[in-house]
């Protein structure tokens, strides 16, 4: 087998190179989103390259969902930041190819959030409970109204906000994709088996935790808020198990 110092050494096309270059002022934020790149004569000018070149850096770059290339008058490249939900996409299909079930991703966040938690009581707890607390006051009302499927969303949105208050954008942007592709797979399941998430009962015991959960991160008890959060993942893992065929290969294409 060749070692990598044996392959051949690949120079980029010129239109690689224009594209890299956009690509990191779009990161950079010199690009703001929804910018307009300036006209093809200003880029072929500034790039010193042919429109042919330029139009397939373009290309690249739209491909990428960093640009929507538009004609006409008023059209023109937009620019669009990386967006996390195609990262989650791409993550998602990646996962589906080696047969990932629902039980790994399901276990991944077993392993993930509780620790989560235990920072924000840690190190946000003067300003976790306020915020939670009004996540918490969404829920109530969903259950009042006894709509589930808003319910869900503002449990959804607790959840999110637990790894949100960690302020660790890396853990912020994985949980966020894990958290796609397991609510893309279970809405498609259920939807398909027209099962019931959670009843009545789960759904009122679900609401309970949340607010000893901000009891126990207000206390800045992190060990406590740890272990008791693991237990209520894992009780909700119990209910996933019988409802849904958890150890089936995630199914992302419908």
């Amino acid at each position: 087998m060749r070692s990598s110092e044996d392959q051949p050494f690949r120079v980029p096309k010129t239109a690689e190179l224009v594209a890299r270059d956009l690509r990191g002022r779009i990161v950079r934020g010199e690009l703001k989103d929804g910018d307009t790149l300036p006209s093809e004569g200003e880029l072929v000018s500034k790039y010193s390259v042919s429109r042919p070149t330029l139009r397939e850096a373009l290309r690249i770059l739209e491909s990428e969902a960093l640009l929507t290339v538009t004609r006409g008058s008023r059209g023109g490249p937009k620019v669009h930041l990386p967006d996390p939900r195609l990262a989650a996409r791409h993550f998602g299909l990646v996962l589906q190819s080696r047969g990932t079930t629902l039980a790994d991703i399901y276990g991944a966040r077993l392993l993930i959030e509780p620790s989560c938690v235990h920072l924000v009581a840690t190190t946000a707890r003067r300003t976790a409970p306020a915020a939670l607390n009004e996540l918490i006051e969404q829920e109530r009302a969903t259950l009042a109204a006894k709509d589930e499927a808003a319910h869900a969303r503002a449990s959804a949105r607790f959840h999110r906000k637990l790894i949100d208050l960690t302020g660790n954008r890396p853990l912020i942007l994985l949980m966020s994709m894990l958290t796609h592709i397991y609510e893309s797979h279970i809405s498609t399941v259920a939807l398909a088996a027209n099962v019931q998430r959670f009843d009545s009962a789960s759904r009122q015991r679900g609401l309970k935790a949340h607010e000893k959960l901000v009891a126990l991160i207000d206390a800045g008890d992190g060990d406590a808020a740890e272990t008791f959060w693991r237990k209520h993942l894992e009780s909700i893992d119990k209910l996933i198990r019988e409802s849904y065929a958890v150890d089936r290969p995630i199914d992302l294409l419908e």
